[in-house]
């Protein structure tokens, strides 16, 4: 069983890094020797949402295959953003089998927009607390959050 300390520990060292849950950190851009420290550490998936044209510095798809990290990309932005996305996301987090996983984007700012229906629809949590607990994954954009609140609204009925 992986420690969740040594989880959160290295999640801290990452912009922008926390551990919204138990097994799930956010974050932003990680190095390519941070993905080596995520796979020690314990994790298994990286979530990249950062789109393809989006400068990395390194090829972070071959750098987490070498670090025996399965690579899921759902590259979004906030003109992309749309339910395919926020579905195949929920799907990715639903699988016990991804965990313990990292989600990041360049700020941390998209990964706490589409955690916010996850903890919405997955997670059951309240309202209140849902929206607090994306904020504090790093969600600051008001766009995001209605659009992850519209998608939660959709898939709620």
């Amino acid at each position: 069983m992986t420690d969740h300390n040594t989880l959160r520990d290295v999640v801290a060292t990452l912009p922008f890094g926390s551990c919204p849950l138990d097994g799930v950190g956010a974050a932003g851009q990680p190095t390519e020797a941070s993905l080596a420290e995520l796979a020690r550490a314990g994790y298994r998936t990286i979530v990249d949402l950062r789109a393809p044209e989006e400068p990395r510095g390194y090829d972070e798809a071959a750098a987490a295959t070498r670090a025996g990290l399965h690579y899921v990309p759902i590259p979004v932005t906030q003109l992309t953003l749309d339910d395919a996305a926020f579905d195949r996301f929920r799907t990715v987090m639903r699988d016990p089998d991804n965990r313990p996983v990292l989600v990041h984007c360049a700020s941390s700012n998209r990964v706490g927009a589409l955690l916010l229906p996850y903890f919405l629809l997955d997670e059951h949590r309240p309202m209140e607390e849902a929206v607090a607990m994306a904020r504090g994954a790093g969600m600051r954009s008001a766009e995001l959050a209605q659009m992850a609140l519209d998608y939660a609204r959709r898939r709620a009925a």
